[in-house]
């Protein structure tokens, strides 16, 4: 069956989903005007109030570039890395679990931030596996009073040198590699976005999409 078209933008661990059909009965629903316009004032009081949001729509696309219009878009990239035993690679940074990533510089691609980034976070050099990247999330945040919009490309890797260190300097204090099990405690003290990005990594590992 084919899916119906869906965009997920994450406020914390607030999960808001523009779409055409309440995706569950879990969620809050909201509806855009006759414009497939939506304001982000009228977003953000219902997402401080709910875990989760749907934006009701008939056209998904137009409202979700309507809604990216009105932030600061931020462009950045990362990796999930497999040392080729089947553990992933996870950075500890401010009280929480993560992958290694950061922003895009000036005449990078998003497939050189990410090799750049875990490098330089994690102190391991890297292969990517496959032409694409393995997925792009959307995080919104309030960065004293302007609010931003950040795409993080992700792409699957595979270590090929280079030994653990935490970049220290921008508050990683820990780099590990995660068996299933470490893997699975770790995204407990993680963010919605990794858990999404680790869930689709793992369902193209084993053939599940």
């Amino acid at each position: 069956m084919q899916q119906r078209p869906m965009r997920t933008i994450y406020f914390g661990s607030t999960c808001l989903v523009i779409c055409s059909q309440l995706p569950s009965e879990e969620y809050h629903a909201m509806s855009v005007d006759d414009n497939m316009a939506i304001s982000r004032a009228k977003v953000i009081k219902k997402v401080e109030n709910n875990k989760y949001v749907a934006l009701l729509t008939p056209d998904v696309e137009a409202t979700f570039e309507a809604l990216k219009g009105e932030f600061h878009l931020v462009e950045a990239a990362g990796g999930i890395v497999d040392n080729g035993e089947g553990a992933i690679l996870m950075i500890s940074s401010r009280g929480r679990w993560d992958l290694p990533k950061g922003h895009v510089e000036q005449g990078e691609s998003g497939m050189q931030a990410a090799l750049r980034e875990v490098e330089e976070e994690t102190g391991i050099r890297c292969e990517v596996v496959g032409e694409s990247a393995l997925a792009h999330t959307w995080h919104a945040y309030d960065t004293y009073g302007r609010w931003e919009l950040k795409r993080t490309e992700w792409w699957a890797m595979r270590a090929i040198g280079g030994e653990l260190r935490a970049q220290r300097e921008e508050g990683i204090t820990e780099v590990v590699w995660c068996d299933e099990d470490a893997l699975a405690e770790r995204l407990k003290l993680s963010y919605a976005t990794i858990c999404e990005v680790v869930e689709r990594y793992l369902c193209k590992i084993f053939r599940k999409e």
